[in-house]
């Protein structure tokens, strides 16, 4: 059977299907909100363990990795902030609750499990090892600056525009949810001292990446909410040119500036237009501003990704 074949059959198996069982489990309510957040932790603080040692146990430690931390940080996440913040100004005016969901979800993409999936089915493991270093420089970005922005809007909200900004640096910087950071990390060291990794591992990857692909998108479908996609549908379709043509052309151009690595290039474009993940739905629900708009953003842009952006991205690798 064609590569392309099996690339379809895993965007299947490990994208369509999670998220449509997502979807039922929670329309005939088959299982609860506890139980999605109870995968996602286990996602974060086990699979991710895997694949994050994983991967900088693969990858090459050399020069490449400054131009993806510059991925991660500036071209995936401050530039489509820079973007969105005009549109906040002019369009959502003084509506704390709704200019901070709609700037925050501007700057939270899917990248580590529903980039690092498709990048692992359209390009192998080194690919998914790249999309593990964006999503880090990513991650350290949203631990940074995306939750005290989110702080600093929930602050504003609750206490009036001249309230004091307080973030509360010990709960925002030390969780469980880092350990995956740790590692990344000790696969880094493995990779310097170059301990090669055992054969054994190689398939354990592997599972840990489909795995994860379940546990990380079972729960999107999950809290996939239509009807607040079409009450503020426009309002997230205003994100669209910036998510899956501004970003992705100057990540294309970027790449191919600073490296002649196929591979490199294509992941970095493939980044580039990956949808907002649901990491901006946690973060709005937690800081009290308006999910809805989170959730609009996500949905649109992840069916926009799934259907259209990550189908025209394989025609055009073949």
């Amino acid at each position: 059977m064609s590569e392309t074949f099996y690339r379809l059959l895993f965007i299947f198996i490990d994208v369509i299907l999670p998220l449509t069982i997502g979807y039922y489990f929670h329309k005939y309510k088959i299982i609860s909100l506890n139980t999605c957040n109870f995968l996602l932790k286990l996602n974060i603080r086990f699979i991710m363990i895997i694949t994050g040692l994983g991967s900088f146990w693969l990858i090459k430690i050399d020069q490449n990795l400054f131009l993806l931390a510059f991925v991660g940080i500036i071209l995936i996440s401050a530039l489509p902030g820079l973007l969105a913040y005009p549109y906040v100004n002019w369009r959502l005016g003084k509506n704390i609750r709704n200019s901070g969901a709609y700037l925050l979800s501007s700057m939270l993409s899917n990248t580590g499990i529903l980039g690092g999936l498709c990048a692992y089915i359209a390009m192998g493991q080194l690919a998914y090892a790249y999309v593990q270093v964006i999503a880090m420089v990513q991650n350290i970005f949203t631990l940074s600056f995306c939750f005290p922005l989110a702080e600093y809007f929930h602050q504003k909200f609750t206490s009036g525009s001249k309230a004091k900004f307080q973030p509360h640096w010990r709960s925002i910087l030390i969780s469980w949810n880092q350990i995956g950071l740790l590692s990344m990390f000790i696969g880094a060291i493995l990779n310097i001292y170059e301990v090669p990794r055992p054969d054994i591992f190689d398939p354990i990857f592997n599972a840990s990446v489909h795995l994860g692909a379940w546990f990380g998108i079972l729960p999107v479908g999950y809290l996939l909410n239509f009807k607040a996609a079409r009450l503020y549908r426009y309002l997230a379709l205003t994100i669209v040119p910036v998510r899956f043509l501004i970003i992705p052309v100057l990540s294309f151009i970027t790449a191919s500036l600073f490296t002649d690595n196929t591979l490199l290039i294509s992941v970095i474009t493939l980044i580039g237009m990956c949808p907002i993940g649901i990491n901006s739905v946690v973060v709005t629900q937690l800081y009290k501003l308006n999910t809805s708009i989170a959730e609009a953003i996500f949905l649109i842009t992840t069916i926009i990704f799934i259907f259209i952006a990550y189908p025209i991205f394989l025609f055009l690798m073949t």
